[in-house]
């Protein structure tokens, strides 16, 4: 059966809605087991401490702005250390390129690219990151409150659901093929790309792929974005909803039994240094573009101003 373009705009919100409608009853439901699951399991006392910032003790062995594990934050210290030199560095040597050799463009039109709802998700979900982001590490490094734990687990429900919706918007439009990397990519896009990168940037040369309808990402921006969207946020976001209510996801908690629930603390603490790394990262490249501001217009009108480059 082949539907119109506008039969499918009401199919997908029809999804969209159904599967909202059936998150938000799991969720639900899985609160209204609470008492029989503390209860069952004679933990009563020790669910509640997971819920309480301020009285977490054994056995989850880890306390919320005391607890530290040296080598994990050396090395999420120094992945984000890394992510912020490569922008400074990379970006001083993009001005001094350009100062010895203006690049000049020509204005050739302008093409549709993100619809409404793409570009809404993403404004979402990177404000709910950023919130998440300073009031996670804020509790770790800080000490908790009931203010802070109150707004990141706030947060952290609307970054679910975001993404929740994400994933189910990109299957059900099959839109996720715009993130799988094609077999000609891996043979020679992802190298060119990053040769690119590396080298021919430097020379203001021209991008070697350009954003269109059809192929909005790079060879190099499909494995980061895929890898992103579809691994590592999953795995904050399900880490994160164990934290915030082990009897909701009591399947889990029942096979990896309560006393390693601080394993799901590290777990956590580790995608949380990652998604920072990846943000800085994410951030500087977007502006890589034609211009420093391509892509952020983009994001904000759905629009790509097409350029066209003047040999001197």
């Amino acid at each position: 059966m082949i539907f119109s373009f506008k039969q499918k705009k009401v199919v997908t919100l029809i999804f969209l809605m159904l599967f909202s409608f059936v998150v938000f009853n799991f969720a639900l439901f899985g609160q209204s087991q609470t008492d029989n699951y503390i209860e069952s399991k004679g933990q009563k006392n020790v669910q509640y401490l997971v819920k309480d910032i301020h009285s977490i003790e054994k056995p989850y062995n880890y306390i919320i702005g005391k607890t530290k594990y040296f080598y994990f934050e050396i090395l999420g210290i120094l992945s984000i250390i890394g992510a912020i030199m490569f922008g400074v560095l990379h970006g001083f040597g993009r001005y001094i390129a350009y100062k010895k050799n203006p690049v000049k463009m020509e204005y050739v039109n302008s093409e549709f690219i993100y619809n409404i709802i793409i570009r809404l998700g993403h404004w979402i979900n990177a404000i709910a990151v950023v919130v998440l982001i300073i009031t996670g590490f804020s509790m770790h490094y800080i000490g908790p409150s009931h203010q802070l734990g109150l707004v990141h687990n706030i947060f952290g429900i609307v970054f679910f659901v975001c993404n929740s919706l994400f994933i189910f918007y990109e299957l059900v439009t099959f839109d996720f093929r715009q993130f799988v990397v094609e077999d000609w990519e891996l043979k020679e896009g992802i190298v060119k790309q990053a040769m690119f990168y590396a080298i021919g940037i430097f020379k203001q040369e021209e991008h070697p792929y350009h954003m269109e309808r059809k192929h909005r990402l790079n060879p190099l921006q499909k494995m980061a974005y895929f890898s992103v969207m579809f691994f590592l946020v999953p795995f904050v976001g399900f880490t994160g909803i164990t934290l915030f209510s082990p009897d909701l996801m009591s399947f889990f908690m029942n096979y990896i039994g309560m006393e390693n629930m601080k394993y799901i603390f590290v777990l956590h603490l580790l995608s949380a240094f990652a998604m920072v790394s990846y943000l800085f990262g994410h951030i500087y490249l977007a502006t890589t573009g034609d211009t420093i501001k391509q892509h952020f217009e983009v994001m904000i009108t759905g629009y790509h101003k097409v350029f066209k480059y003047i040999k001197s």
